[in-house]
């Protein structure tokens, strides 16, 4: 594992490590809180559309003071379900932050699962009501179940989930999965989208993104002092029930002001943005006020944590002798 060539580390290398969700959360925390204090460059993704609803995007990160640099390459495409393929797929390579020389390559699907999951329980972390026992959860696919996976991690209270997905079998399968994953929680599989949120502190959507279908998730459905993180833009919550919310936070302000500028997505979310995850980390502006608020987060997802979640990866793979050596 020296530095003369480049680390690849697939799918199974990766889950193989031993990483937890809450070592996970802990990285994007001290990454996201080096953003806050200004000290990272990320500059907006660079989006493909195509057709199908199929859109692939560049994301790039620099950390200079924890030598963070690299680069994401996603692609999504959801039409892949039919095929028997994962949606989400991709590769995350990673430089060194001070001579610019590649170290790794990466599987992305589970850096993408990972980080996406974190990133719902940062939220959890800084916006949630202490105490939170119920978690709702919309979209029961591979960013819904790390989301879940990580806000049980973060939340020790947890002793219920409540989910829905628009294929049976997916909401299915998650709840069974469940007693291995999520040892003492129930999970209640729900037969209508909006039955998530009952009694629910924290819901979390990941659907798949469409613009045939109206968002499931309507006012008057989050409960007062209920946290909601939305994984998948817009698509799962109405404009009336983001405006129904006290606060509205997001993971990066820049960049859903730079997404809703190019369009189509987020034209009607709220004007006023209370702050995101990294002022939050920074201590930079305040959480929730009070036990009864409804909060809103909306993680549109970053490169300064697929960074920070790669880096893990790599520190760990290298300390335990993990993944194949590429000449470069």
């Amino acid at each position: 594992m020296s530095g003369d060539g480049l680390l690849s580390l697939g799918r199974a290398d990766i889950e193989g490590l031993g990483i937890t969700p809450s070592e996970v959360v802990d990285a994007l925390d001290a990454g996201l809180r080096e953003k806050g204090h200004g000290e990272a460059i990320m500059p907006p993704k660079t989006s493909l559309h195509g057709p199908q609803r199929a859109f692939c995007q560049v994301l790039s990160a620099w950390l200079p003071r924890s030598g963070g640099l690299g680069v994401k390459w996603v692609t999504i495409f959801p039409g892949n379900a039919a095929r028997g393929l994962p949606a989400v797929g991709g590769l995350v390579i990673l430089s060194d932050g001070t001579t610019g020389r590649p170290l790794a390559i990466l599987d992305g699907a589970v850096v993408t699962a990972w980080r996406t999951g974190a990133s719902a329980a940062l939220a959890a972390r800084y916006l949630a009501r202490p105490g939170a026992d119920c978690a709702g959860l919309l979209g029961c696919g591979v960013q819904g179940r790390a989301s879940i996976d990580a806000v049980a991690a973060e939340l020790p209270a947890l002793r219920s989930v409540r989910c829905h997905d628009a294929v049976p079998a997916a909401a299915a399968a998650f709840a069974a999965a469940a007693a291995d994953r999520l040892p003492g929680i129930e999970v209640v599989v729900c037969d209508r989208p909006e039955a998530v949120t009952s009694g629910a502190g924290v819901v979390v959507s990941a659907i798949t993104m469409g613009d045939d279908v109206a968002p499931p998730l309507d006012a008057g459905r989050l409960e007062p002092g209920a946290l909601a993180v939305a994984l998948d833009y817009d698509a799962a919550w109405s404009a009336a029930a983001m405006a129904e919310c006290e606060r509205f936070y997001c993971d990066d302000t820049a960049q859903v002001l730079a997404t809703k500028a190019h369009g189509p997505r987020l034209q009607q979310i709220p004007e006023a943005i209370a702050g995101d995850l990294g002022e939050l980390a920074a201590c930079l502006v305040e959480g929730r006020r009070h036990p009864a608020e409804r909060v809103f987060c909306l993680n549109l997802g970053l490169a300064v944590e697929d960074i920070v979640t790669a880096q893990l990866v790599v520190r760990r793979a290298r300390e335990q002798g993990v993944g194949t050596v590429l000449p470069v």
